[in-house]
Parts: C-alpha cells; structure tokens; sequence
C-alpha cells in the first residue's frame, strides 16, 4: 500500500483560517496528513515577535520532525494560514505499516529528503546580506515550491500571502518588507492588489543575476 491509501483510512478533520493545529510544547502522538490548505510552522522569539520556518501544503504531514524523532513534545506552533482539511493519523501505526511496505517506506523517504532540502533553502534565504535578496530568494522559494510555472499566482493557489506573511517568513519587519515588494512592483518581477500576488520567476532571477 502506498502513503497516500493508507493515510485516506484515518479519519478527517476541517479545519478554519488561523486555527492553531499543534501548540508548542505539547505531545505528539498523532500526524496531521493535510488534504488541502495551508499550515504554517511557527517559533516565537523572546520579544513574542512570529517567525515562520515552514509552510506545509497538500500531501504534506505535519510535525515532520516528529514521524522518526523521540522528542515527546513540539517545539513550534502549526496555524492555518487558510481554511482546509487534515487526516489525523497514529503515528505508530502509520510506522508499523511503513515497516512492512517498501514502497511506502521509500515515499517517506522522498519526502523527508525533500523536507530537509525545504529548510536548508529557508536558511539560504534568511542568510542574504540584504533584505531585497532575502526577499527574491523567500518569493522564489514559495513559488518553486508550489508551482511549476514560471508565472505564479499564490492567490489562485489557495495561498493569500500577506505583508505581515513575508516578513515573517524572511525575518524583517512587516514596513521594511512592504518598502522592498513596492521595489519589485516597479521592476516588474512582482504584481500584487487586494486579490492576486503574482511572482515571475526569471524576472526576480534576473535581479540576483542568476
């Protein structure tokens, strides 16, 4: 059986726009599979202050860092950055079953080297010198990570990205961030207004030169 059949037995929840799905520091016993919308991965800085490590989408489980680890308690805090769904899933038996299944063995495998890969290029981002090349590395990243094309629309899919979403996830303030995407409206690289926030990809490569 692979991954996905076997996480569609566990039961299914919904769940609402800024709903916390996992509170720091609490037990793990269970996985969230998310079926659709978009979770965000959360710590919190001593001055309170949001910092957003990851966003997790559809097929993706939540804490991933949990599925082999024995840590009892999560770090950070899951909130829905949309409405969705998740399957709740036992971890042990997700495991067990996995033991058995080469195949789905191997899918979760993909899927925490792809994970990984995830957080090595938000570390990229937040090392940029300046906060115009944090910027075009975290919206290059966004992109590429849900979409193949060229010319992404994060509003189209299912992914409303504020202001204050950006800053969080490049780590500056939410007037800076708004300062640099006004920069990158005029250049052309980027197109936003109340419903849309289009990136296009090899123009804000162009500017990194690459």
């Amino acid at each position: 059986m692979d991954a996905v059949s076997f996480i569609r037995q566990f039961p299914l929840r919904s769940f609402s726009k800024g709903e916390v799905l996992i509170h720091d520091n609490s037990s793990v016993d269970s996985l969230l599979a998310i079926r659709d919308g978009y979770v965000k991965v959360v710590s919190i800085t001593d001055s309170g202050a949001e910092r957003i490590l990851w966003i997790a989408g559809r097929y993706d489980l939540v804490p991933a860092e949990h599925l082999f680890s024995s840590r009892g308690t999560t770090s950070y805090l899951y909130t829905a950055m949309t409405d969705g769904s998740v399957y709740d899933v036992d971890t042990h038996a997700f495991l067990t079953e996995a033991n058995t299944s080469t195949h789905m063995m191997n899918q979760i495998a993909r899927s925490m080297s792809s994970h990984y890969d995830d957080l090595l290029q938000k570390i990229h981002t937040v090392e940029q010198s300046s906060v115009q090349n944090k910027l075009i590395c975290g919206l290059l990243y966004l992109a590429e990570r849900f979409s193949a094309d060229d010319t992404v629309d994060f509003y189209s899919l299912g992914l409303p990205l504020t202001h204050q979403d950006i800053a969080d996830f490049i780590g500056v303030t939410r007037e800076t961030t708004s300062v640099e995407l006004h920069k990158l409206q005029a250049a052309e690289a980027i197109s936003y207004g109340r419903n849309f926030f289009i990136v296009y990809c090899q123009k804000l490569k162009q500017l990194t030169g690459k």
